[in-house]
């Protein structure tokens, strides 16, 4: 027989949402905006469950909020709690027996890197149904509504997340052979300031920091053409309207075919690296645990195909 529920010694249910949010959030205005309540709802809910449990769950830390450690403890319960009821949801109303692994990532990512190896994974665990957004713009995991996430990483990554290294940031400029000719023959990195730049919005540092590492100081502005992908900007260099700055192995194809060509042999080190990130909680999850492992594999795979420098293996 299965015990009985004392119901009666649990928390207030509806306030646990709120608390969540703003735990995870570490605010409760954001935690408001994200429930689409009003920012008094969620101070309330929370004194409700600090009333009803006899404890602080959070202090105050400029214009956000930090947990205390019985904040910090009761998270953990309240997200094992709400993980459970999504799950046992999620079952029933899935129409398809297949587990769904969502993932997101940019749109370069996506286009030039990502989406000529998803058949290989879906040979592998065809009880898979993989599901991927993409992103223009930077953006941080959105905890709620993905698995998995392919990003570039620059900042600390907190202690609920799991990163998995995929290969570090490398820069370095591709243009094609025609555009090349021009310049030919080129004698140094600072050649490349008589020619088009074509600057990545979301990613303003890369040609400064290629060229600081170069040893060319003072780069003038006016020289760049923005856009906001780095899709676009390889459309662009291989069209021959300028030079690209990379941040990854996106162009390999085309280095390869020589659709694109390096106009100086030179590799610098970006400020992050590429990586899978997924919830640590949910690491053995079999649907992520399953797309992590893969990925991995694949990309070591490369590693020992590809010949080493920026047109093989982009991890230096």
């Amino acid at each position: 027989m299965i015990a009985r529920l004392n119901y009666r010694l649990l928390p207030p249910l509806n306030a646990l949402k709120g608390f969540e949010a703003a735990a995870r959030l570490g605010s409760f205005r954001r935690a408001a905006e994200e429930l689409h309540v009003t920012h008094v709802a969620i101070s309330h809910q929370v004194q409700q469950l600090e009333t009803d449990l006899g404890c602080l769950l959070f202090t105050r830390e400029g214009r956000g909020v930090v947990l205390t450690p019985e904040g910090r403890l009761f998270h953990e319960y309240v997200r094992q709690a709400l993980e459970s009821l999504l799950t046992g949801a999620g079952i029933l109303r899935r129409s398809d027996p297949k587990p769904r692994c969502r993932s997101e990532t940019y749109v370069t990512v996506a286009i030039r890197w990502l989406s000529h190896r998803l058949s290989r994974f879906h040979a592998a665990h065809p009880e898979v149904n993989f599901s991927l957004n993409t992103r223009r713009t930077e953006w941080w995991f959105d905890e709620a509504n993905t698995d998995v996430a392919i990003m570039y990483v620059d900042r600390d990554v907190p202690a609920s997340l799991r990163s998995r290294h995929l290969f570090g940031g490398t820069l370095f400029p591709v243009c094609s052979p025609g555009l090349l000719e021009t310049l030919s023959p080129v004698l140094a990195p600072a050649d490349l300031l008589k020619l088009p730049l074509i600057e990545v919005s979301s990613a303003p540092n890369d040609w400064r920091d290629w060229f600081a590492v170069a040893g060319v100081d003072a780069v003038p502005s006016p020289r760049y053409q923005k856009v906001d992908t780095y899709a676009l900007a390889l459309e662009l260099a291989i069209n021959g309207a300028g030079v690209a700055m990379l941040n990854g192995p996106f162009a390999d194809t085309e280095l390869r075919s020589r659709q694109l060509v390096l106009p100086i042999d030179l590799v610098a080190q970006s400020r992050g690296y590429w990586a899978l990130l997924y919830r640590a909680d949910r690491e053995r999850d079999p649907k992520i645990k399953a797309f992590a492992n893969w990925l991995l594999a694949d990309v070591e795979a490369d590693r020992t195909r590809m010949d080493h420098g920026p047109a093989g293996n982009p991890v230096q």
